[in-house]
């Protein structure tokens, strides 16, 4: 199977939701660049990679896009960052969620 490599932004974005090391309130303030883990979107979780693409209720609308797309029982980190139609379901997802548009740009 061939895959068509990505941009270089939707990698670096991918790259980073792999490693954690992305501008998601946990990683900052991991790093201090801020007070607290919270999640602004909800205000009750730590805002992880794991919440930001799976719990945040703020996001629950376009989570069952993202759901539609690769199917309920496919909507695991594994599957998002790992296979291409995830990752690109992912980037949709991203996308509709403006949630790094400040950062990445039109992803």
């Amino acid at each position: 199977v061939k895959i068509a490599p990505l941009p270089r932004r939707q990698s670096l974005l991918l790259f980073q939701l792999h490693t954690g090391h992305i501008a998601l309130n946990k990683h900052l303030h991991c790093i201090s660049k801020i007070p607290s883990a919270t999640c602004k979107q909800c205000n009750a979780h730590e805002e992880s990679v794991h919440h930001f693409l799976l719990k945040c209720p703020a996001f629950s609308r376009q989570r069952n896009a993202l759901r539609m797309e690769v199917s309920p029982r496919r909507c695991k980190i594994k599957f998002l960052l790992n296979e291409y139609k995830g990752m690109r379901a992912t980037l949709k997802f991203i996308a509709r969620t403006k949630r790094f548009e400040r950062i990445f740009g039109d992803v």
